[in-house]
């Protein structure tokens, strides 16, 4: 895809943990780069190492420390582009960030595209003026793409080292001064670290926020009143954060500073409440939760999917003996504090061996829930199709919306639902999966898994239209309405039928209650796990006593005995019943997922694994089967009077 010119300037210091991901994310670009530069700012671990491993477009240039504003100057002096982006070496962009943003560039009176964070919660204008600056930045750094011949007219950064954190806004600043257009691309394209955090981090803040006015206003000969107005504003805005945190001593402090500064009512209230103690302050947190718990929340069009126990009709089998089926979400490697993650990585998928030399021991065939970061890259899906061919697994799909062609959608966490989307955009997501998986696995998949199970109204239609007859999106005992993802707290924990006409499987993920009310948890977990009861850690309070514990049968972060115990109980009640393992590729490799750090980790992973196999086959007299094999069991099952009652809930 043609475009402007740009160059990526990444400036580096000791970034080995997060530059690589920084980088993918940059050659994951629609718009490719013409450079990347990343300038090492005098690391000492192996940052350089990482980065030079890259080949062309990405480059590293070398200096000694001097902070980010001399690092992206360097680069800004080396780059060719006529455009320069800016990107923090922990920062990530998702893949059509440099094209979103270069389509507003052809008014040459435009200096500056930014955009919003995937978590931003606030508007920002289309443009903005010095004036709506000043009283507050709003640009993210690393979401910025700039004129290069405005940022050598303003003389690039400054590198005052006391202005280090604010370097950027005084930028932002002296560029709406001097006349030039700041344009807001609306699409949340940038995922961005957050750094404040320590009180002492929150003081170095503060003082450079300070300097930055005091410098801003000499430079463009502003009215003392108007820098103290701003001064003071700084100061409260900081007091209010330490308040928050409960740092009484630093919110006293900044209020009277503010105070001093310019004096104000709201100094004075904020110096007040600073004293009050934190056990009244935390009670009125308290009550503002329960009172907004109480007013209805916004529905998800996923509140009316196929869910409701009441309405669904099992699947019955002719099998006497619990089958054991694995389904494994085959996906990129991506930072599970973000979502929706910009990572397209899939390096993990060929360690899927490690676990498949179990599997073949026990002739277990495993499912890959392959999304569309695995399906449309060759080191993503050779080595699945490889085992495919030689029969050790079968291949389904897994719709990741936010990497899934088309991307028209704010990548938000609400759209990462895909179910949340509007229903042409969800049919064409799944149209395209499915196409490419047939067109690099050569198989037609038939199994599907709505990403982060976000299953919708409209899913089974658009699921039978392309052909499919399983789906695995239902998490049973799971409400997640409160961030905008579907209610299964009332689902089946056995297959049933998703339609009337018994042609669309559910195969639930095997959730299940433990401890001494799991009788009651269909019941009581829904109200235990809502979000004020959760502030309330009655959930982990349940979990520790041994009252109610919610479990999965998933090797990620669930002691093998409870995983057993689950499984007897559930047998108990359904002796031919169906139990699904389940976990993410990305736990085969180390360093991707929490439950996976290290060899140690990994060796106990597998481990797991493997004792659970032998666990259900042995002591349940278990047999491993595989999603197809059992849609084939249950469709020659013969139908009983009671199992022609609708299977699609009521409204949730």
């Amino acid at each position: 895809m043609n475009g402007p010119a740009v160059s990526v300037i990444i400036p580096a210091f000791n970034a080995s943990k997060t530059i690589a991901l920084t980088i993918d994310s940059v050659l994951a670009q629609t718009l490719p780069p013409l450079e990347v530069l990343v300038v090492d700012d005098g690391s000492s671990d192996n940052t350089v190492a990482i980065a030079e491993a890259y080949p062309a477009p990405v480059k590293v240039v070398r200096k000694a420390n001097g902070g980010p504003a001399s690092a992206r100057n360097l680069g800004a002096r080396v780059a060719k582009g006529e455009w320069l982006a800016f990107l923090d070496s922990d920062d990530l962009w998702l893949p059509r960030k440099l094209e979103r943003q270069l389509a507003l560039a052809g008014n040459p009176k435009i200096a500056i595209i930014h955009c919003p964070a995937l978590d931003s919660t606030y508007h920002v204008p289309d443009y903005l003026d010095f004036d709506t600056l000043w009283r507050q930045n709003v640009i993210i750094n690393s979401s910025v793409v700039m004129r290069r011949t405005v940022f050598e007219e303003l003389g690039g950064f400054d590198e005052d080292r006391e202005l280090i954190s604010v370097e950027d806004y005084n930028m932002w600043l002296r560029a709406a001064a001097a006349g030039w257009q700041i344009r807001a691309c609306q699409q949340r394209l940038v995922s961005y670290t957050r750094g404040i955090g320590l009180s002492s981090q929150l003081e170095r803040f503060v003082k450079a926020q300070v300097r930055n006015v005091y410098a801003i206003g000499k430079k463009l000969n502003l009215a003392e009143d108007v820098v103290r107005e701003r001064v003071a504003g700084v100061l409260k805005e900081a007091g209010r954060h330490a308040l928050f945190n409960r740092d009484m001593q630093a919110a006293r402090d900044f209020y009277r500073q503010a105070s001093d500064t310019k004096e104000s009512l709201g100094s004075k209230f904020g110096v007040a409440i600073s004293h009050l103690p934190p056990a009244i302050l935390n009670a009125r947190r308290w009550m503002n939760n329960t009172l907004e718990e109480m007013l209805p929340r916004r529905r998800s069009v996923t509140d009316s999917v196929f869910i409701d126990s009441d309405d669904a009709v099992l699947a019955r089998r002719t099998g006497d003996r619990p089958i054991l089926i694995v389904v494994v979400d085959a996906e990129e490697e991506f930072d599970w504090a973000t979502v929706p993650s910009p990572s397209i990585r899939v390096e993990s998928i060929k360690s899927q061996r490690h676990a498949q030399k179990i599997y073949s021991r026990h002739k277990l065939v495993p499912t890959f829930a392959v999304d569309y970061a695995v399906a449309s890259q060759e080191q993503g899906y050779r080595p699945l199709r490889e085992m495919l061919e030689s029969g050790e697994c079968e291949i389904g799909t897994q719709l990741h919306p936010w990497i899934n062609p088309p991307i028209e959608e704010d990548l938000t966490a609400h759209n990462s639902f895909p179910g949340n989307l509007p229903e042409p955009l969800q049919f064409e997501k799944l149209r395209i999966l499915t196409d490419t998986i047939q067109q690099n696995f050569r198989c037609k998949p038939i199994l599907h898994r709505a990403g982060r199970y976000g299953a919708g109204s409209a899913t089974a239609l658009h699921l039978k239209k392309l052909g499919y007859q399983i789906d695995s999106s239902v998490r049973p005992f799971y409400d997640m309405r409160s961030f905008g993802g579907p209610n299964y707290s009332r689902s089946p924990t056995q297959p049933f039928w998703c339609d009337t006409d018994h042609t669309l499987l559910e195969i639930p993920l095997t959730v299940g209650m433990l401890g001494i009310g799991a009788k009651y948890g269909r019941s009581i977990y829904p109200v235990m796990s809502s979000p004020l009861a959760k502030q309330m850690y009655l959930p982990a309070l349940l979990s520790r006593s041994n009252l109610l514990n919610r479990t999965t049968i998933s090797p990620e972060g669930v002691p093998l005995a409870e995983a057993m115990e689950l499984t007897r109980l559930l047998l108990q009640d359904h002796p031919n019943g169906v139990v699904m393992l389940s976990y993410h590729s990305t736990s085969l490799e180390p360093g991707n997922t929490p439950y996976v750090r290290s060899d140690a980790d990994l060796a106990n992973f597998l481990r797991w694994i493997e004792e659970y196999i032998e666990f259900f086959l042995g002591s349940c007299n278990g047999v491993v089967s595989t999603p197809g094999a059992l849609l084939a069991e249950v469709q020659a099952a013969p139908s009983r009077p009671s199992e022609q009652r609708p299977a699609m809930a009521r409204s949730a």
